[in-house]
């Protein structure tokens, strides 16, 4: 049964208008607009006074937004992108990614966490938010910094490989038992869709953007590409797979095309809008009392995404003979979870491999490592100035005490 329409139109307002003031407040505080989406949430769910917005009368809304977000993340991974940062940014990046998803196995015995657990949660902490990035490189003048191009790199690569991941996650996840050629197949089916992906980005669609171009409208252009996101995404979803997945390999596919820019220009408006929709949604089911109710666990989860998460980034970085005030803050960059950790998230609790209050959990750990990554970048600094100076005296003392 379809929502009343009036109900539709009464939540899409309230949402809108928590979302804008929200937004605004995090923008005067010089913090990512995600965060203040996220927080907006809070306001607006049922654990906080105040009115409750209805989000399962928004669910398409928040799809068409998520889609419409990984489609354009996709779309942004061009080529070029990697030719600069180096193979040195690629191959640390994987480097990185691993050992966080490890990191997660590793946490399994000491938060009582079972296999699957473990496993999505380091596939949630290896995600870092480019957007998250950029912002705080932008409000501190670095974004053409040597440790900024470096962190902002190893953040497409996560990007990159978040797509097989899930893929083989929701092989991992599903109800039947696991086997080894279970495992296999979903790694095949990696391969596979890649390769349609590829041929689809050099051979067909930048033929179908080059005869829609002919028509010279900006509305044109516009449908075709929200025919692209989304019907990519209904066709992977057909198989099987996640939506999101689908709109994220949609977006790959225009990728590569010189097109590319002229099809996102005219995208991100909507994207925009609808993906306020999505992060507000995710705030809604945030429960804050897990903080006090889980405050070890919270405290923990916290600690591996801002202290172990950076300073594994900070060494991955500093094994390619970089500077060590590049590796310090390149890892403090990338310490904080990005937008694709909530999708795993929502995956996660609805393939019913998490509850809601890990659900919550993860939710509070990523919105206080958001918050807190320009402090952390703030403290960096100050902090690598007393250790140098205090290597200086060392140093200096050395001699003396030989004498």
């Amino acid at each position: 049964m379809l929502a009343d329409p009036s109900l539709v139109i009464t939540q899409l307002v309230l949402i809108k208008a928590v979302a804008a003031v929200a937004g605004l407040l995090a923008h005067w505080l010089k913090q990512p607009l995600i965060l203040g989406y996220l927080v907006a949430g809070i306001l607006l769910g049922p654990f906080t006074p105040g009115p409750i917005a209805d989000i399962d009368s928004l669910r398409f809304l928040t799809e068409i937004g998520v889609a419409l977000l990984l489609f354009v993340m996709g779309a942004g991974m061009a080529p070029e992108r990697f030719r600069q940062v180096g193979k040195v940014v690629i191959a640390g990046g994987l480097l990185q990614t691993t050992l966080i998803v490890c990191l997660g196995l590793a946490l399994q015995p000491l938060f009582g966490f079972d296999f699957k657990q473990s496993i999505l949660l380091g596939a949630i902490l290896a995600q870092s938010s480019s957007a998250v990035i950029i912002k705080v490189l932008e409000s501190r003048g670095e974004s053409e910094s040597l440790h900024g191009r470096i962190a902002v790199g190893m953040s497409v690569i996560q990007d990159v490989t978040s797509a097989p991941l899930l893929l083989i996650l929701l092989v991992f996840f599903g109800e039947t038992p696991q086997s080894a050629g279970a495992i296999t197949l979903a790694i095949g089916e990696v391969f596979g869709i890649a390769a349609v992906t590829y041929i689809l980005g050099r051979l067909v669609w930048p033929r179908i953007l080059e005869w829609v171009s002919r028509f010279g409208t900006g509305e044109i252009t516009l449908l075709a590409t929200l025919a692209l996101a989304l019907g990519g995404a209904v066709a992977v979803n057909a198989l099987g797979l996640s939506f999101a997945v689908g709109a994220f390999l949609a977006g790959l596919v225009v990728a590569g095309s010189s097109y590319k820019q002229e099809a996102i220009s005219r995208i991100l408006p909507l994207r925009d809008v609808f993906t306020a929709l999505f992060f507000v949604s995710i705030g809604v089911f945030l429960n804050p009392t897990i903080i006090v109710d889980e405050p070890w666990l919270f405290m923990g989860l916290l600690g591996a995404v801002i202290l172990a998460k950076g300073l594994i980034s900070a060494g991955v970085v500093s094994i390619f003979r970089y500077p060590g005030r590049t590796a310090i803050l390149s890892g403090f960059l990338l310490a904080q979870m990005g937008e694709f950790a909530f999708v795993l998230a929502i995956i996660g609790l609805d393939r019913g491999v998490v509850d809601e209050s890990f659900f919550s959990l993860v939710i509070a750990v990523a919105i206080v490592s958001i918050g807190a990554n320009s402090l952390l970048l703030d403290s960096t600094s100050p902090m690598l100035t007393v250790f140098t100076k205090a290597k200086e005296v060392a140093l200096r003392l050395k001699p003396r005490r030989g004498a």
